[in-house]
């Protein structure tokens, strides 16, 4: 049923979308973010709301999200604000009664930073001005997740001030292998050989493996513990938790890393095809790891079904070199050759 009043209130207003400048961020006494997104979209849409909110702490704020995303807000948003998590499926009451807030009383300006759905253009729609984020700047996928986000909110662009972890004793260990992007995933092999690394260099730390249902029933014979991230408020307050317990995280690129970054976790980033300076905030605490042969370079070739970059990593994992990030440059974006598999040699006439 929602689905219906939705889609009826974008085909009225859609076209209203304008960009919002610093001088109407300046006039504005309320600003609503509407984030649904996927997860690490929402930890870093999180993350920058937090620095606008710093810049501009004069305004009223009202920050929509999804149900299971609500415990992440909590903890990342660190300045009065008014949170509402909403479920349109098990609590349309609830979607009635914000709706009718809004309509009485509609903020002056409405945001969906890092949200492309329906659900988030609806709420930023109520208003005044609002500027969807699905029409702003179009970026390329080597583009900086972080550096889109701020120039959505007329925010300067941070300046390189990146920090090592410090990896000291470390007793408990969160490893989050898997990716919804199977190329950016360990499978098992690589699983093994990220764990025995694991094992050699801390042995006397406890290790859980996190991941969705599916993905950890892959690694159902393994005797580490585990916990599902599902999508509930139950699931991210106990995933939260754990990090909290944490003295290292390791993770593929996916939104745990965002998380246990934004958190603080030491962390170290197992990156395949995707390039640190793409993923990686520019004040990032993360130690990035990657194939020598992938460096300076955005592997966008979906079709791929064995990431060879991903096996070279787990191959020779040594935290002590960690691969070169360049902010100040775009990577190089391949979308036709395998860059970790050498070119074969010319043929001789």
């Amino acid at each position: 049923m929602w689905q219906i009043f939705i889609r009826a209130r974008l085909r009225r207003f859609s076209g209203r979308s304008l960009p919002i400048d610093a001088e109407k961020i300046a006039q504005a006494r309320s600003i609503l973010f509407a984030v649904f997104a996927r997860y690490g979209d929402s930890v870093i849409a999180f993350k920058i709301m937090d620095e606008f909110i710093t810049r501009h702490p004069d305004k009223d704020y009202l920050v929509i999200t999804t149900h299971q995303a609500l415990p992440y807000a909590r903890v990342l948003l660190h300045h009065p604000v008014r949170l509402v998590g909403v479920n349109k499926r098990y609590d349309p009451l609830r979607m009635l009664r914000l709706v009718w807030a809004l309509r009485r009383s509609p903020p002056d300006i409405g945001l969906n930073p890092w949200s492309h759905g329906m659900e988030s253009e609806y709420f930023a729609s109520f208003a005044r001005r609002f500027h969807f984020y699905g029409k702003a700047i179009r970026y390329d996928r080597d583009y900086n997740l972080y550096r889109r986000l701020r120039e959505y909110l007329q925010m300067p662009i941070a300046a390189p001030a990146r920090r090592m972890p410090d990896i000291g004793d470390v007793r408990r260990v969160v490893l989050a292998p898997f990716s919804t992007d199977l190329r950016k995933s360990l499978d098992a092999a690589d699983l093994n050989r990220v764990l025995a690394f694991v094992c050699r260099r801390f042995p006397a730390a406890a290790t859980t493996l996190v991941g969705l249902p599916g993905e950890l029933a892959a690694a159902a014979n393994r005797g580490e513990t585990k916990l599902v991230l599902g999508k509930s408020d139950a699931s991210s307050k106990a995933f939260l938790a754990l990090l909290r317990s944490a003295d290292l995280f390791i993770g593929v690129d996916a939104g745990p890393l965002h998380l246990a970054d934004a958190l603080g976790v030491p962390t170290i980033g197992l990156f395949g095809p995707t390039a640190p300076e793409t993923i990686l905030d520019s004040n990032s605490g993360i130690l990035p790891l990657r194939s020598p042969t992938m460096a300076g370079v955005f592997c966008d070739i979906l079709s791929c079904r064995d990431p060879v970059c991903m096996h070279q990593l787990c191959e020779s994992l040594e935290p002590t070199a960690p691969v070169p990030v360049h902010f100040e440059r775009l990577p190089t974006l391949e979308r036709t050759v395998c860059r970790a598999v050498p070119a074969p040699p010319p043929e001789r006439g």
